[in-house]
């Protein structure tokens, strides 16, 4: 499987024309990067809108750097444990992983996921993850085979589809809520596992999808990730917990004020085990003690002003004082992310399995979904799961907390959120409906016409295929792009001025 294709079209004269220049796995980073999907996502919203100020990370600066910190972890896993991770497939998938996310982050997600299943009567659904392989072997045209009406997208190496396949469980065997694939891509399960994988999601999906064993979901979504996936879910995690809260910080959103709106949610928050709270909490204390500390001169006197919640330096008698808090913010995040990249280590999946069976009281009916996972350990990419050590888990775990009470609950955020699930939601009804099919750009009428989306059946109010081509369509679409077709369809000062015949 090292470098096998999705499909076999497209790639194999010119790999031999470039054998010695490129590997298949910087083909396919390259081909990711000059990607238009990949060009869009530097105006889809990270967490703040791309409406708000330029300086804050959309999606395309988000996965720059998750890369970048991908490349570090795989770089230090390989010197110590004297693997031989590939830093090119490495960055392909970490440059690749929010490619399908659709405007408005992850509300447009769910709301997408929301429609489409209603419009076809919960036969299809949409998730981001599995947009994401949508788009290398489908939507991003890069090889069409005119003479069998055939398209494979960018052709990727299936090393690189499963380094982006986080959740292996196939929307007809999940709760149809998020964390699937789509069904017409179970081929890729049977290529990288084999049929026996699909028969045991199939034995094993009603206890996976029962709420009581969610834990249990998340141990095997954990255990059937490849080594290149768990990388770029570690980097996802780092980056998350770091770079959104620095944005949060620059926008004031988060301050020192914020403080006790944290700790109040972790005491009354029924999401958090009662065994963690405390801990996590010692962080969140630890975080906010140090940010206070960064508002103050350099002799630990505080000098500033409290506006807004937060410790304005305009009282302070250094000259350089805000050139020296930026600095710092800088130095302060970098310290993080550094900490967690040297926190991360291996450990052996046949060792853990065996911990697991020898465990005192420990039926293997209980754990037989794990026992049972029909994934070959001895293959270099499954032999390792990723672990944290000291505790940094648990500093991520605050960082996200923060983030989540302090930026994506904040009013001003909440107000654009509901703006923007209206319009989805509308756009979503406008181009469900086959009327309007002229209403789409002309290589979406062609597919549709030439019956690329025909396999799909008929829904409850009319064709299947329609209803996932809207979906693919408005999912594609970037933040502004989404508003500015809103306005030209609902707002009458919009007309346009095109002359007509």
């Amino acid at each position: 499987m090292t470098y096998e294709r999705v499909f076999d079209y497209g790639y194999a004269g010119k790999e031999k024309k470039e054998k010695g220049v490129r590997t298949p796995f910087q083909i396919d980073r390259d081909r990711i990067i000059h990607s238009s999907a990949f060009r869009r996502m530097r105006n889809k919203t990270q967490v703040f809108g791309v409406f708000t100020l330029d300086y804050y990370r959309t999606r395309l600066t988000h996965s720059l750097e998750v890369s970048q910190i991908a490349r570090a972890i795989a770089s230090i896993l390989d010197k110590k444990h004297g693997l031989n991770i590939d830093i090119d497939l490495v960055e392909a998938v970490s440059l690749a992983h929010d490619i399908g996310h659709p405007p408005f982050g992850h509300l447009g997600e769910s709301i997408i996921n929301e429609e489409l299943k209603k419009a076809t009567g919960g036969k299809f659904g949409f998730e981001a993850n599995a947009q994401n392989i949508r788009i290398l072997n489908f939507l991003e045209k890069k090889f069409y085979d005119s003479k069998n009406n055939k398209i494979y997208g960018i052709n990727p190496s299936l090393k690189t589809i499963d380094g982006i396949l986080k959740y292996k469980m196939p929307y007809s065997l999940s709760d149809k809520n998020k964390h699937f694939i789509y069904d017409n891509d179970i081929f890729i399960l049977e290529k990288l596992h084999g049929k026996d994988f699909v028969n045991y999601l199939k034995k094993y999906s009603g206890f996976l999808n029962d709420k009581k064993n969610k834990t249990a979901k998340v141990q095997f979504f954990e255990f059937s990730r490849c080594i290149e996936c768990q990388i770029l879910n570690a980097a996802d995690d780092i980056a998350y917990a770091t770079h959104d809260i620095e944005d949060g910080v620059e926008s004031k959103l988060i301050d020192i004020g914020g403080h006790f709106k944290v700790n109040k949610y972790l005491k009354e928050s029924g999401r958090i085990g009662k065994d963690s709270i405390d801990k996590i909490a010692v962080q969140v204390d630890n975080f906010f003690f140090n940010l206070r500390n960064i508002f103050k001169i350099a002799g630990g006197k505080e000098t500033g002003r409290i506006k807004g919640g937060i410790l304005d330096a305009g009282g302070g008698k250094d000259p350089m004082h805000h050139i020296k808090v930026k600095t710092d913010l800088k130095e302060f995040f970098s310290n993080y992310i550094s900490k967690f990249i040297l926190n991360i280590d291996l450990e052996e999946r046949q060792g853990g399995i065996a911990k697991m069976k020898s465990k005192p009281g420990l039926k293997k009916k209980e754990n037989s979904f794990i026992f049972d996972v029909p994934i070959d350990l001895e293959d270099d990419s499954y032999k390792y799961g990723i672990i944290w050590k000291n505790g940094v888990n648990l500093e991520i775990s605050a960082l996200k907390q923060i983030s989540y009470r302090l930026v994506m609950e904040n009013r001003e955020i909440l107000l654009n959120r509901y703006k923007a699930e209206n319009i989805i939601r509308r756009l979503f009804s406008v181009f469900s409906d086959i009327k309007n099919i002229k209403l789409y750009p002309d290589d979406f009428q062609e597919l549709y016409e030439f019956g690329f989306y025909g396999g799909f059946g008929k829904a409850q109010n009319g064709n299947a295929g329609f209803k996932v081509m809207c979906a693919d369509y408005i999912s594609g679409m970037t933040d502004m792009y989404a508003m500015k077709l809103y306005s030209s369809l609902f707002d009458a000062r919009n007309f346009s001025d095109t002359p007509h015949a």
